[in-house]
């Protein structure tokens, strides 16, 4: 699976899960995105990484409703679970 993580300019970051290249760039057309910036995390280990503040991008206490939304993902596709 591949995570990407979603700042936008305004409003809260949010994030979203592809099965496969194929379905990510589906779902990068259909998908509006007002302008931000985006993270790709091609597979598990990396968005378990970043969530776990290994990605600079989105660590620190700035950015802790970006990691909060990949926590949500992480946990509703049973990668993580809420502990």
């Amino acid at each position: 699976m591949i995570f990407v993580v979603e700042l936008p300019n305004q409003g809260y970051p949010r994030a979203w899960f592809a099965f496969d290249k194929e379905d990510f760039v589906r779902k990068l057309e259909t998908l509006a995105t007002s302008q931000g910036e985006r993270y790709v995390y091609w597979n598990e280990a990396e968005a378990v990484a970043a969530f776990e503040g290994n990605d600079p991008l989105i660590a620190g206490k700035a950015l802790w409703r970006a990691r909060h939304a990949l926590h949500e993902q992480l946990v509703a596709l049973d990668v993580l679970t809420d502990d």
